[in-house]
């Protein structure tokens, strides 16, 4: 993707967030490393085929996820009770 293509896609919106008193779409699970992983751990599951139907429970259940959630965030394991509401939100809000 060109420089100028990036530039014309962000003036399609209005970002602002004074107007619409809405900052959820930059909510830090939606951030762009959140968004990159999960991204990455969806084609890795679906093995870059678009037809392929998943969940977000497929995603989070998988063993490519799990080991590259905790290796890039050091974040505990994704099957541990105590951070079974943490990764909900990890999960569920960029899937949405």
């Amino acid at each position: 993707m060109k420089e100028q293509q990036i530039i014309d896609f962000l003036k399609l919106r209005d970002y602002d967030i004074r107007k619409t008193q809405n900052a959820r779409w930059i909510d830090q699970k939606c951030a762009p490393d959140v968004l990159s992983i999960v991204a990455d751990c969806i084609l890795e599951f679906t093995q870059y085929n678009i037809e392929k139907s998943f969940s977000i429970r497929d995603i989070w259940d998988s063993p490519y996820t799990n080991e590259n959630v905790k290796m890039i965030f050091s974040k505990p394991d994704l099957n541990s009770d105590f951070s079974m509401h943490e990764y909900d939100k990890f999960f569920s809000q960029p899937i949405k």
